[in-house]
C-alpha cells in the first residue's frame, strides 16, 4: 500500500536536488515576490515536515534547528537561520529515515488515529503520509517555478 507513497517522496528528493543544483547561495535565498519564501526555505520547511511525519510513524528525526521554517511564520533575517549546507545536510538525513519509516511502519500503525490531523479527512496514518506527499509535491512545484524565474533550466522534463 506504501509504495506509491514512498515512491513520490522518492522522486521528491531527485526534484529538490535538482532544483537547487547550480544555484548560488544568494539565488537560494531570494524572495520573488515579498509574499514569497526563498527555495531553501522551502527545504526547510519540507525538513521540518518529514520530521512530523516521521515521528508520526514511530521514527523521530530531529533537523537540529527546531521549527523556524513552520507554516504561517514571518520570513526572518536570513542570518536567523541555519546555513544552506546545514539545511541540505538534514534534508538529505531524511532520505534513509524515510527508507527505514516506510519499511518498519506496520499495517495497525497505518489504520491509527493520528492526533494532529493538518487538513480535514486526514485521520489516519495512512492519511497523514498521503497528504504529507500532497504538501511536499506541492512545494516542489514551487521551487521549480523559482528555479525558472531566476532564469535556470527546469527541474523536471
Amino acid at each position: 500500500m506504501l509504495q506509491p507513497l514512498a515512491l513520490i517522496f522518492k522522486l521528491n528528493n531527485t526534484m529538490v536536488a535538482r532544483g537547487l543544483e547550480g544555484l548560488s547561495d544568494e539565488e537560494v535565498w531570494r524572495r520573488l515576490a515579498e509574499s514569497g519564501n526563498p527555495m531553501v526555505w522551502l527545504v526547510g520547511h519540507l525538513t521540518e515536515a518529514r520530521a512530523g511525519m516521521l515521528s508520526a510513524m514511530g521514527t523521530p528525526f530531529d533537523c537540529g534547528w527546531g521549527r523556524v521554517f513552520q507554516r504561517g511564520s514571518m520570513l526572518a533575517d536570513r542570518g536567523g537561520y541555519p546555513s544552506r549546507d546545514v539545511i541540505q545536510g538534514a534534508w538529505r538525513a531524511t532520505h534513509a529515515a524515510m527508507r527505514d519509516a516506510f519499511s518498519a511502519v506496520t499495517p495497525d500503525r497505518l489504520s491509527a488515529a493520528v492526533a494532529r490531523r493538518p487538513v480535514p479527512g486526514v485521520e489516519t496514518l495512512a492519511d497523514l503520509i498521503a497528504f504529507c506527499g500532497f504538501h511536499e509535491s506541492y512545494h516542489v512545484g514551487q521551487m521549480g517555478f523559482i528555479r525558472k524565474q531566476l532564469g535556470h533550466s527546469s527541474i523536471a522534463g
